[in-house]
């Protein structure tokens, strides 16, 4: 019997997301159709539900497949041993990059948590939460070095993300040129309203400048 190649399976699975991520940003639910879904990846329809259950198992898991994606590359940049600042501004342009570049999960992702506060899946809850509490931790963490100014942890963190999130929408129509500027300005703009005047004087030195940041037009590592 022939053993079963992890990464032909793997390849497949992200090749199914993708092609339901699509289909799923442009249609309403009841109109995406497992049969189409399987055409559109040259694969038996069979073959479909080996890697999920039902329609809506593959509708969640293209969420769940991004988030916990993201999270590991915010847990791989944001070190708090660093400096505040430098992690603030990568987790900002971290997660504008990850929106950016995979739009179809952003429209899903949007469109589903706007659809309630109480998350329509656990595991999707779970993974947002963590993110949001590793925003909370890198602010906090620059309350407390005297850079950002005391503020509500919560609510700044939800702030936060509803502006990262409302930049992707202003200019997913734009070019990579536009898209790196303004994710910097979004990150300049969240300085200005929670950094002390020390925190923007170091920005403007450069200080909190990271080595290397990920363009929008890189491929983030996974």
């Amino acid at each position: 019997m022939r053993k079963p190649n992890p990464q032909l399976h793997e390849t497949r699975r992200e090749q199914i997301l993708t092609i339901a991520a699509e289909m799923f940003a442009h249609q309403k639910f009841h109109e995406v159709l497992m049969d189409e879904v399987a055409r559109r990846a040259r694969l038996a329809k069979g073959t479909i539900y080996n890697y999920f259950k039902n329609k809506e198992d593959l509708y969640f898991a293209i969420i769940i497949h991004r988030l916990e994606h993201l999270l590991e590359l915010l847990q791989q940049r944001v070190n708090l041993k660093m400096d505040p600042l430098t992690n603030l501004r990568r987790m900002i342009i971290h997660i504008y990059s990850f929106m950016a570049k995979y739009p179809h999960f952003f429209q899903i992702w949007y469109k589903e948590k706007g659809q309630s506060r109480a998350p329509t899946h656990a595991r999707m809850g779970e993974l947002y939460q963590q993110i949001r509490e590793l925003l909370i931790r890198v602010l906090d963490d620059g309350v407390d070095h005297g850079l950002l100014r005391p503020h509500s942890p919560d609510f700044a963190a939800d702030i936060i993300l509803g502006i990262i999130e409302a930049a992707v929408i202003r200019t997913r129509d734009c070019g990579l040129e536009r898209q790196r500027k303004e994710r910097l300005q979004v990150y300049e703009f969240i300085l200005r309203a929670l950094g002390t005047s020390r925190a923007w004087k170091l920005h403007q030195m450069g200080y909190d400048e990271p080595k290397s940041e990920t363009r929008v037009d890189e491929p983030i590592s996974e």
